[in-house]
């Protein structure tokens, strides 16, 4: 394992497991640049032992290395529940490859070599994503909507939005997880599905009904999206400190 340190920001620490040493050299320069702390390593089992028992804010990950490869780093991480948000950063750009690292886990992936520009928006906008909500703010005002966590209100354009009871519990579930994959399962329980088998559309049309009421689209800037055989995802896309 090799070390690089810039401490201007030492808030944001990044795991960078990546095998070809002069690539890794260039970004890690370029990334402390932009006041990331950064520790670079070469293998998959380097960068698993450290992360074990250190914790950082974000991985970026190579997929072929000479042990193990990224995917499986990461799979062992999430076994142990020590898996911090993952970018992948491979030389792969086909939708089957893009797919495989997305299903087992990674949050983004950026195609080899970076714009470091572009890789830089990318950590940021994952930082914004994962941004736990603080549970002391009541209410939030992001973009046209006005969320009342305490009264269990939301409001479009100044308005109450009338919501059905299963359609509040979802809403105010996926905004305080905004950001994150909510698994399929964790709602079904929220909507009291057991047998997914018969019931398999009633968690999709209540989906489809929070889009139109809350005008949860790109022009409103935001993304609810269907995360395949996972669950959803909702983002909201402008600014930065939503």
């Amino acid at each position: 394992m090799s070390s690089h340190t810039f401490s201007p920001d030492p808030a944001v620490k990044i795991a960078f497991l990546e095998d070809d040493p002069v690539f890794a050299a260039d970004i890690c320069r370029e990334l402390e640049a932009r006041h990331y702390t950064v520790t670079h390593f070469a293998t998959g089992q380097a960068c698993l032992s450290h992360l074990v028992n250190h914790d950082h804010d974000v991985c970026l990950f190579d997929w072929h290395l000479p042990d193990m490869a990224g995917t499986e780093v990461m799979a062992r991480l999430k076994n142990i529940n020590r898996m911090p948000p993952v970018i992948f950063m491979t030389g792969n750009d086909a939708e089957n490859d893009v797919t495989q690292v997305l299903m087992a886990g990674a949050d983004d992936y950026i195609i080899k070599p970076p714009m470091v520009a572009v890789l830089h928006a990318r950590i940021q906008a994952l930082l914004r994503r994962i941004k736990p909500r603080d549970p002391a703010v009541q209410t939030e005002e992001i973009g046209r909507l006005g969320i009342d966590y305490r009264n269990k209100v939301i409001l479009l354009n100044g308005a109450p939005v009338a919501l059905t009871g299963t359609e509040a519990i979802l809403a105010f579930d996926l905004f305080m997880q905004r950001g994150r994959v909510v698994t399929r399962q964790h709602l079904y329980g929220l909507l009291g599905i057991e047998d997914v088998a018969i019931d398999t559309r009633r968690l999709d049309v209540h989906i489809s009904h929070l889009r139109r009421k809350l005008a949860l689209n790109a022009a409103n800037g935001w993304k609810l999206t269907s995360i395949y055989q996972r669950g959803y995802r909702l983002e909201f896309l402008e600014g930065t400190s939503k």
